[in-house]
């Protein structure tokens, strides 16, 4: 009777857990239907989609909301000691998008595929917070590949570079 109360409880807990940990369906929405219906998207996974000419005309309407957007990368570059960043410009308008979680090195994915846009001036699809100073990146979508950029080793990165 014991071991049978044991393999219940068990179970059930390994089901709640599962159920716990289940990620929320991710809404992506325009800025207009996010604002006019805030309320109903309150403890959703809500993405706005929007443009770079949107998101620069009217940065504190999206600011501290994630968003997601298309733009060419023109620059990928690695600063400070934990930061590096794609910069997004288009008709003259830049926006830097940058990840500063990723330890000793960042994405050798998120790395290639910012060269390569870069190189091509392709548009790349970013999505992140968006804070006074840029997007803090969690996605990049480009050919085919969607990148979590919080998510730095992949296991094709070299044992010596793993920490």
């Amino acid at each position: 009777m014991i071991g049978l109360l044991k393999k219940q409880t068990l179970t059930v807990l390994l089901l709640a857990c599962i159920i716990g940990c289940a990620p929320k369906p991710l809404i992506k929405v325009d800025i207009d239907t996010y604002l006019k219906n805030q309320a109903q998207y309150k403890d959703k996974n809500v993405v706005i989609v929007t443009t770079l000419k949107e998101v620069m005309a009217h940065y504190d309407l999206y600011k501290g909301n994630d968003i997601e957007l298309s733009t060419p990368v023109t620059y990928y570059g690695k600063s400070l000691f934990w930061t590096w960043y794609l910069m997004l410009e288009k008709d003259g308008m830049k926006l830097r998008c940058y990840e500063d979680k990723y330890r000793y090195f960042p994405d050798p994915l998120a790395v290639d595929v910012g060269i390569k846009a870069r190189k091509r001036r392709d548009e790349v699809t970013v999505r992140g917070k968006l804070y006074s100073d840029g997007i803090s990146l969690d996605r990049i979508i480009y050919d085919g590949y969607d990148i979590n950029t919080n998510n730095p080793v992949r296991p094709t990165t070299p044992l010596m570079l793993r920490y």
